[in-house]
């Protein structure tokens, strides 16, 4: 038993031990609850399946699996469903997937998915906030869409595109429908077609869609209308929501928000999809425009495919952002939209939130989830057959807001219903019914039976009236509330009587005037309908006019009692409230009052009255399409204010009331030649309808005898056409129809002009039926809205034309049209510039109007033409033209634009060679001064017909261009005039012409022969024309436009070296790149089905390059040349040029744009005047630019820092810094600095003269002080270079220190100081590197360290040792020791350098010595393997420059004091300073003129120097969430010994070469911060940032380690106790021991001894007995055979 519990004692204690550590690492790892995820490896097929089907078996209650369809490879796109409630839907619970590996290649996604779905399952019930999620939420997650690319993929690829598509190799993420494109290029896939259905058959509310590449979300669009390959903001209607997603998915991931990765950068971490690139056909942007899904594409790793290993961390970066995102399901606008009524669920409602045009609708239950940003929103509800609903509603950061809507249901027969944009309803939308106004009053029935029932307020039912009362002979009878006064009104009785009702019922009606007339009455116009004063989108308009001619009354007296009808029965007889409410009716009861005034009563066919105060017949005074007359010619008041009236509003159908006859008078009234014949306008046939709807509703005008008693006249069913009955010019029935979408016709209402009064109640009786059945009219034929089909918006003025008649109208101003046509069948067509027009098949009946909508797609030549291109239709002719008629169009340009434009002809033959054509080559010269050369400005040229397949494509191109770059100076086109002022082109159309029989040949016989492999020969002519004009011009970029082709080409043609870049490889593709990204088929492989080759190529890298035009170019005159290659065929169809020329003009332009990306400037000397021929290098590279004679200059560049270097012979050279901007070009002027002539040595007192007289020409940079006193009482001066501006705060600044002079005798180094002093003094704000280093440090100069030792040598010999030491004869050189180490044996000039050094900490520290040739660095020091490098680095800046000087003639030792020297060594090993020593060779006293050799070889590193202190690692280190500043904190860089320390500004400052390195910054009581960072090859060679440390995580106040520690010793200590514990009973009970120790002395002692503390080494010495009985052994050996 004893045996026994010490097992168990043991086996406690192992167990604690356990404890601890399981413990400690679970903690650490900080949640238990990823514990059972196997991070190991990926899940192939087969595995991912097992695991699905494992997870719903386990856990039954909560997941389901779905297969939603299959791959081409017949593998399950399996999707696990994870909610409470698996078997059911729950109202109002929110639908949310996440799909992973649409990319196959693409597997991080697949992987965390699968580690979700386990997270989620395993930690239901257990953890608070995924049981929310699981019971709240129906959620689905499809780790892959693209099973078949997965198993194509390969583990560890990064990039490449192996497994990206599926089996057939396409691109799941290219192949949706898009809003753009249409179809897909391919095929819609298996697993598209898949998801595309399982999209549209749920009601998902938000979605991410998982891959990698990069790091970044990225929202909808994901494509644009111009399809530019990147830069193009595409905002969906949503933005807001997106931006809010996107920003929830990168600030929860623990790398993304910083948008810095994988050589992207994006702010924030999130991007618009478009914007970063154009990806036409993709899934977010399909999820959000066909169903209610909002979807985002999430990048998670940079690497695509990345090592197993690397999974964990993948976890662990995404897994608070994939909890995140789910939670914004839950956010926006939640609610229910339900039957009124009967309280159930409206399924399909729309909700539409008014100013975001995206509507969603209702699911299963009528319930829908809306996202939306915080704030307040005007949100309704829409269903058919109901009436729509409104609310106000409040969004917060928080859970979503409830917003139920209780619809009421409407008589509709329901039509569909379409939303407008801003979330509006058109009433033609819904267009059965009245949303307007409900009659709140009882309607009385139009019928006598009491018993019908209530009739639905429906246009169907108004056109139901119409058609019962058409028919004089068959008419129901109909009740109205009727006129029962009739007399006749003069002007003011009229305006009263208006008046009157306008204020009597203003809910229906609005009064006002449409002008004056000649005496000044107003034309008074009453308009009556529902919502007086404004048009309502779908509602069409009616006028009547009345008494044109003054004395024909009738119609002035029946539209006074019209008005009367129709306001005292509004709401009170049905037909006529439904006639109010449909139409918004004109009524102009007189046109001419001032004849009215004149004429009288009684008259019967009189003239008196008829025409206008100045005599003028108004129906003869219209503009006519036939003639023009002296009563035509100039128009009346009357007449103007109703042209004027009719341009404002947009009427449907109107009549004109005459008196005289009785007829209905059609158009047209005249024609050519005024003779009465039928005159018949396009309209005939529904002008006939229209005419006998009056007249047979007329109780005596459809029998055709008018005026029995006056004449004969017959006219068939009582109408007419007006010229067959007598023509008139002038009508003003005509100009309606010529001029307006209005129908009208002339009505003549009786035989009398001006009856008597007591008759008018007979004319009222006449007509009042006819004149309700007219204004019906205008409810028939076809009705509609024309939509864009991208915004969803109106298009205004959109020609609605019908086949076979030829009378287009126009849409109003909210897209709405009314067309007129008789009962048929009708091919209708809406066309609108801009626009691909569309035609529909329409059979119309003598019922309501058909309802047509049209949503017309852009038409994007025209549309592309008038928004790019000027609408210039030359541009657009589909037919090649020859060069001598290009040549007389260019010289008519540039005759009338001769101030930017000028045609140059070439000669035709130069010294080596003749064209071989007689036609001209011409060059033409674009630019704001052409008077001279403007070498400030690039000059590119365009070159078209280069190659000997003498191609006209180039040639119209570039014509083309020509044309718009003119046309946009014309128009101050703000880029064209850019163009103009910022770059001279030179363009020749056409260089390498063909013969007239190539030319017939090439205008007849088109070709799709591509070029192959590049560009082909040209003849010797062009060559030699071309280096003759590039003599002449200095192009600086050349392109020539080609066909036969699509791709880009540049040099080299050859390989240089093996090599096919050039040295400005960027600059090239800069070029290129600003042609191709504007031309995306060139990217495309399969665009062109004739050519190899997509993309941008080196010539070289093509092949078969038999000569190298653009090498020599580049080599000779650094013109960059490229070649665009722009059409499939090298001689495509001239049906084709015009789509041609929309691809290429952008990237014509942009290129052209590309050029002018650089740097211009001017080299001057100090005094102004102009350095010719001056050499300018950019940054490290070799090729050389020159100034132009006037001492310009102008080179591409790239976007970025670069550092322009300049010299002159006879001047110093000079660096200046340009950030160039995309696009633009950076202005520098240079200044150069004499070179130094001589040069002498100075005494002490010279040199003293000389610092002071820096110090006081540079005040605003340069501090002169004594650091000290010297031995012998001396000052030490030193000059400190540097801003002083004191806003600069000086801790901020980098120190670097050179010295000189510590030996006296040595006097090359003080001399080289004192120069580098007054060049940088003379440098400042001249040098743009110089100037920009003085401003961020301070450089300090001490030419003299030993001024006794200097005051005593002497130039005499070249080697003379006299002065070297100070005046207590101590080499200085080495005496720089700590206190420690020899105290009190310090010189004062080595303590005063020693304890500024100290407390300065220079980053860099160089002394210039002579006695030997050479660099030395620190020697006494133990120096790490990144140490030396460092110091290696540095010094290889001077050795090649030190090999250059001249030789002194005498044998050079070698460095004496290289073991002597501890100034290096301190300065290394104490001030943490990079030291270097350098010896400019081994005479102390060259001569003078070797004195001058030695400073301009070492004075451009020298000056180097300044700037290399600056390179390296810089920041600033703060605590993360106050922003404090950590003064106490330190960095360590791997590989280095040096530990740094912040300054009292918490900023530093560490020298490094170009490099990787590992950072790690610490500060007490802050975890530590580990970081990589790579010091870039670049001229500005640094990198800062901003490190922020935050405090450990606390638990109980603990830090998290010390947590962990402590609660381990307490276990431990526990575990302890109870060992001892349990020990001690198992000695207290000895007999039952199975051993106990051997007592060999006295019995007395044995429990003192056994309890005896002694060590261990005597305990296990002791003997042991077993006194266990032979039965206790018998029975433990059994135990042990079990």
């Amino acid at each position: 038993m004893g045996g026994s519990r010490r097992v168990n004692v043991k086996n406690m204690f192992h167990i604690g031990i356990y404890f601890i550590v399981f413990v400690s690492t679970n903690y650490i790892e900080a949640s238990g609850t990823d514990g059972n995820i196997d991070f190991s490896k990926y899940h192939h097929y087969d595995d991912l399946s097992k695991f699905m089907h494992d997870m719903e078996k386990k856990y039954p209650e909560i997941s389901k699996l779905h297969t939603i369809g299959k791959s081409v490879k017949n593998r399950d796109l399996l999707a696990l469903q994870i909610t409470d409630n698996v078997e059911g839907v729950e109202p109002g619970e929110p639908m949310f997937k996440y799909v992973g590996n649409m990319h196959g290649n693409e597997a991080v996604g697949r992987e965390i998915l699968i580690y979700l779905i386990q997270y989620l399952l395993e930690n239901y019930e257990k953890d608070d906030r995924v049981t929310s999620l699981i019971k709240n939420t129906n959620i689905y997650i499809m780790p892959t869409m693209n099973p078949d690319g997965f198993e194509n993929a390969r583990e560890g690829e990064c990039g490449g595109e192996k497994g990206r598509g599926n089996a057939n190799l396409v691109d799941l993420n290219r192949n949706f429908p898009d809003q753009y494109s249409g179809a897909p290029r391919h095929e819609i896939q298996p697993e598209t077609q898949a998801i595309i259905n399982w999209i549209e058959g749920q009601k998902f509310v938000l979605s991410a869609n998982l891959h990698g590449g990069s790091v970044v979300a990225s929202y909808p669009f994901d494509d644009s209308a111009s399809h530019k390959s990147e830069g193009t903001y595409s905002a969906a209607p949503d933005d807001a929501v997106f931006k809010q997603l996107a920003h929830v998915y990168a600030n929860n991931h623990k790398t993304m928000k910083s948008g810095d990765h994988c050589g992207d950068r994006f702010q924030d971490g999130i991007t618009n999809g478009a914007h970063w690139y154009d990806v036409p056909g993709g899934m977010e942007d399909y999820n959000y425009l066909h169903s209610n899904c909002m979807e985002i594409t999430i990048e998670l790793s940079c690497c695509k495919y990345p090592k197993a290993t690397q999974l964990k961390t993948e976890w662990f970066n995404n897994k608070e952002s994939l909890l995140a995102y789910m939670e914004e399901v839950h956010k926006g606008v939640k609610g229910f939209v339900k039957d009124g009524e009967t309280n159930n669920g409206i399924r399909n409602a729309v909700i539409v939130v008014e100013g975001i045009q995206h509507n969603i609708t209702t699911s299963f239950f009528g319930d829908y989830w809306r996202l939306l940003v915080p704030g307040t929103y005007k949100m309704t509800a829409l269903a058919e057959g109901f009436q729509p609903q409104t609310q106000d509603v409040t969004v917060t950061l928080g859970p979503a807001v409830d917003l139920n809507f209780n619809l009421v249901k409407q008589g509709s027969k329901g039509a569909s219903i379409k939303p407008t944009p801003g979330g509006s309803v058109k009433k033609s939308q819904l267009p059965n019914s009245i949303p307007q106004k409900t009659p709140t009053t009882p309607v009385i029935s139009t019928t006598t039976t009491s018993s019908t029932p209530e009739e639905p307020n429906t246009l169907e039912s108004l056109i139901e009236h119409i058609n019962k009362i058409k028919d004089y002979s068959h008419r129901e009878k109909v009740n109205f509330i009727e006129p029962k006064e009739f007399h006749h009104h003069h002007y003011d009785e009229m305006e009263r009587f208006m008046r009157t009702f306008s204020e009597k019922y203003p809910d229906i009606t609005k009064l006002y005037s449409i002008g004056l007339s000649v005496q000044g009455r107003h034309l008074w116009v009453l308009e009556i309908t529902d919502n007086p004063g404004k048009h309502e989108p779908g509602e069409p308009e009616f006028k009547y006019i009345g008494n044109m001619h003054g004395n024909e009354v009738v119609g002035r007296e029946i539209l006074l009692n019209l008005i009367q009808l129709l306001c005292e029965n509004y709401n009170k007889n049905h037909f006529l409230t439904l006639m109010v409410n449909f139409t918004r009716i004109h009524i102009m009861p007189s046109m001419n009052p001032d004849g009215y005034e004149i004429a009288h009563e009684g008259d019967v066919q009189g003239i008196a009255g008829r025409a206008n105060a100045h005599g003028i017949d108004l129906n003869r005074n219209f503009p006519d399409q036939f003639q023009t007359t002296q009563i035509n010619s100039k128009q009346e008041p009357e007449t103007q204010a109703v042209m004027d009236w009719l341009q404002k509003y947009p009427f449907v159908l109107s009549a004109n009331l005459h008196g005289g006859s009785m007829l209905a008078n059609y158009p047209y009234d005249d024609t050519k030649n005024g003779i009465s014949v039928y005159s018949k306008c396009p309209d005939d046939k529904i002008f006939q309808v229209i005419s006998e709807a009056y007249s047979l509703a007329h109780s005596t005008m459809h029998q055709g005898h008018p005026c029995k008693n006056i004449d004969n006249e017959y006219f068939k069913d009582g109408i007419t056409n007006g010229a067959q009955w007598y023509s008139v010019s002038g009508g003003m029935q005509d100009w309606n129809y010529l001029n307006t979408n209005c129908f009208e016709i002339t009505i003549e209402l009786g035989c009398t002009k001006y009856p008597l009064a007591k008759d008018l109640p007979s004319y009222w009786a006449a007509n009042k039926f006819a004149l309700l059945e007219y204004i019906g009219q205008i409810h028939k034929g076809v009705r509609g809205f024309v939509y864009d089909k991208d915004s969803d918006s109106p298009l205004v003025n959109t020609a609605i034309s019908v086949e076979g008649i030829d009378h287009p109208i126009h849409t109003a101003s909210d897209g709405d049209y009314w067309r007129l046509l008789a009962p048929g069948n009708y091919k209708i067509t809406a066309s609108n510039e801009g626009y691909t027009s569309q035609t529909i098949q329409v059979h119309v009946t003598s019922d309501e109007a058909v309802e047509v909508n049209f949503t017309l797609s852009r038409n994007e030549l025209d549309q592309w033409s008038q928004t790019e291109d000027f609408q210039l239709l030359k541009n657009l002719k589909r037919e090649y033209r020859s060069n001598s008629d290009l040549l007389s169009e260019m010289k008519s340009i540039a005759q009338s634009h001769s101030d930017v434009m000028e045609v140059q002809e070439l000669p035709r033959s130069l010294k080596r060679s003749t064209s071989p054509n007689p036609d001209l080559v011409y060059l033409v010269h674009l630019s704001t001064n052409l008077s001279k050369h403007e070498d400030e400005k690039p000059h590119v040229l365009l070159i078209g017909g280069f190659s000997n397949n003498k191609s006209p494509v180039g040639a119209h191109m570039l014509s083309n261009f020509i044309r718009h770059q003119i046309k946009g100076h014309e128009v101050k086109d703000p880029v064209t005039m850019k163009i103009f002022e910022e770059v001279h082109l030179h363009i020749i159309p056409y260089l390498n012409l063909p013969s007239i029989e190539e030319a017939a040949t090439i205008y007849q016989n088109y070709s799709c022969e591509e070029v192959p492999n590049g560009l082909a020969s040209t003849s010797p002519y062009a060559l030699d024309l071309l280096h003759k004009l590039k003599e002449e011009h200095k192009f600086d970029v050349i392109l020539t436009v080609e066909s036969g082709g699509l791709f880009m080409m540049m040099p080299w043609q050859k390989l240089h070296n093996g090599v096919a870049a050039t040295e400005d490889e960027e600059v090239f593709q800069s070029l290129a790149h600003a042609f191709a990204d504007n031309y995306p088929e060139i990217y495309q492989p399969d665009a062109c089905k004739t050519s190899p080759n997509h993309g941008i190529f080196h010539g070289a890298e093509l092949h078969s390059q038999t000569y190298s035009l653009m090498d020599d170019m580049y080599i000779n005159g650094h013109s960059y040349m490229l070649a665009a290659f722009v059409s499939c065929c090298r001689y495509p169809h001239p049906e084709q040029l015009p789509e041609l020329w929309m691809k290429t003009m952008q990237p014509i332009k942009q290129l052209v744009l590309r050029s002018k990306q650089g740097v211009a400037g001017q080299v001057l000397d100090s005094s102004g005047s102009v350095i010719r021929n001056a050499s300018i290098t950019i940054d490290s590279n070799a090729g050389i630019f020159s100034s132009s004679e006037d001492g310009h200059f102008y080179i591409p560049l790239t976007q970025g820092p670069h550092t322009i270097h300049i010299k002159a012979e006879g001047f110093e050279p000079q660096s200046h810094q340009a950030v160039i901007q995309k696009d633009s070009t950076s202005q520098i002027s240079a200044h150069l600095n004499a070179e130094l002539k001589e040069m002498g040595y100075h005494t002490l007192a010279t040199m003293e003269e000389f610092l002071h007289n820096v110090s006081k020409q540079c005040q605003a940079l340069v501090n002169l002080h004594s650091l000290g006193k010297s031995s012998n009482n001396k000052d030490i001066w030193m000059l400190d270079f540097g801003n002083q501006n004191e806003k600069i705060h000086r801790s901020s600044l980098n120190h670097m220190l050179l010295v000189a002079g510590i030996h006296g005798n040595e006097a090359v180094g003080p001399e080289l100081l004192l120069q580098i002093s007054n060049e940088l003094c003379e440098s400042y704000e001249k040098d743009s590197i110089l100037t920009k280093m003085l401003n961020v440090s301070v450089v300090h100069i001490i030419p003299v360290v030993n001024p006794e030792g200097a005051a005593v040598t002497s130039p005499a010999s070249c080697n003379s040792t006299i002065g070297k030491y100070n005046a207590k004869k101590v080499d200085l050189l080495s005496n720089f020791h700590t206190a420690e180490d020899k105290a009190g044996q310090v010189q004062p000039e080595t303590q005063l350098l020693m304890d500024w050094m100290m407390r300065t900490q220079p980053v860099l520290t160089l002394m210039l010595r002579s006695g030997y040739q050479g660099v030395t660095t620190p020697s006494y020091v133990n120096l790490t393997k990144p140490e030396m490098s460092v110091l290696d680095h540095v010094g290889r800046k001077f050795t090649g420059i030190l090999a250059k000087l001249e030789k002194p003639g005498i044998n050079c030792k070698e460095n004496s004091d290289l073991f002597n020297n501890t100034f290096l060594e301190y300065a290394y090993s104490h001030c943490h300073s990079i030291p270097l020593e350098i010896s400019t060779g081994c005479c102390h006293h060259p001569s003078e003129d070797q004195m001058l050799d030695i400073w301009h070889k070492l004075r451009e590193p020298l000056l180097d120097m300044i700037t290399e202190g600056n390179k390296g690692f810089s920041g600033i280190v703060v605590e993360k969430d106050t922003h404090t500043k950590m003064v106490n904190a330190t960095l360590r860089i791997q590989g280095f010994s040096w530990t740094y320390f912040v300054n009292e500004e918490a900023r530093f400052h560490v020298y490094l070469p170009p490099g990787s390195y590992q950072v790690v910054v610490t500060c007490h009581g802050y975890q530590n911060y580990k970081m990589n960072i790579v010091v870039p090859n670049t001229e500005e060679g640094r990198i800062e940032t901003v490190i922020e440390l935050q405090q450990p995580n606390t638990v109980l106040g603990l830090s998290q380690s010390t947590f962990i520690i402590v609660t381990s010793m307490v276990v431990l200590g526990l575990i302890l106790l109870c060992t001892i514990a349990i020990c001690i009973k198992a000695r207290a009970s000895r007999k039952m021991a199975g051993f106990s120790r051997l007592n060999l002395e006295d019995e007395d002692d044995e429990y003192d001894e056994y309890y005896d503390n002694g060590s261990t080494k005597k305990f296990l010495n002791r003997e042991y007995h077993d006194e266990s009985t032979d039965e206790e052994d018998v029975f433990e050996k059994k135990l042990l055979k079990r």
